[in-house]
């Protein structure tokens, strides 16, 4: 009895898990596909890719799981809380960024976050968030960590971090690209890019999990993922594409 309750939820209900980095470029393609799909419903949550996987490994009961870290979801097929093989959607990018209102120049780019100014840097906590741990790889590289470690202020995932600079409680923020173009932020801020080439790439990835299997709205949704439709919701939020 409880297979033939779950069936209709199952035939036009997606619920998805996703980076925070795609907090706006994401729901910008449920958008999209609830146009051409009205009948289905799609929702989704954003937060550390880290914690993400944990709550699946516990049990969460995600279809989908868009990662900033496509380790994640190679994990997850590996452990068997995975039903399809891990694939690439996207490669993200890194930016310092700053409110206009701060009178802070974001084109100094990492020499900014050794201004005397700069009271506090924000980033997200790199034991759960791959863009946090891309952050200290940029700062160590740039030989600037060590020096600034002690005003660093830890988000729990890159939407976090972001709010942190906004509000004022950090002056500069180590945020994702796709965050630093959504219309919000771009209204308020500015950016300096960090060239692709000082860090390892933010190959990003998703999966069908578990939950997911017999959901036909879920291999719907995963289908549109790669239409041309999202592809250049992707493009326009600052992803580079795999096999571009």
């Amino acid at each position: 009895m409880l297979i033939f309750a779950s069936s209709p939820l199952q035939a036009g209900q997606v619920r998805i898990t996703a980076a925070s980095d795609l907090q706006y470029a994401m729901k910008e393609i449920i958008s999209a596909y609830k146009k051409k799909n009205p009948e289905d419903k799609v929702s989704a949550v954003f937060g550390s890719s880290g914690k993400a996987f944990s709550q699946i490994e516990n049990g969460a009961p995600y279809d989908m799981f868009f990662s900033a870290d496509i380790s994640y979801p190679e994990k997850l097929k590996t452990s068997g809380s995975a039903i399809s093989e891990p694939k690439p959607y996207a490669i993200g990018r890194m930016t310092v960024w700053v409110t206009k209102s701060s009178g802070l120049d974001a084109k100094k780019g990492i020499r900014l976050l050794s201004d005397p100014k700069v009271r506090k840097i924000a980033m997200a906590n790199p034991e759960h968030a791959p863009y946090g741990r891309i952050a200290r790889e940029v700062m160590e590289h740039y030989k600037v960590y060590d020096n600034i470690k002690n005003r660093i202020v830890l988000g729990e995932n890159i939407q976090q971090t972001a709010q942190f600079v906004q509000t004022g409680a950090a002056d500069v923020g180590m945020i994702a690209y796709s965050l630093a173009l959504a219309p919000v932020l771009a209204k308020e801020g500015n950016y300096y890019l960090i060239p692709e080439n000082i860090h390892k790439p933010i190959l990003q990835g998703y999966v069908l999990l578990k939950p997911a299997s017999g959901n036909r709205t879920a291999k719907k949704f995963e289908l549109f993922i790669g239409s041309a439709e999202a592809r250049s919701i992707f493009k326009r939020y600052g992803f580079t594409l795999p096999n571009e």
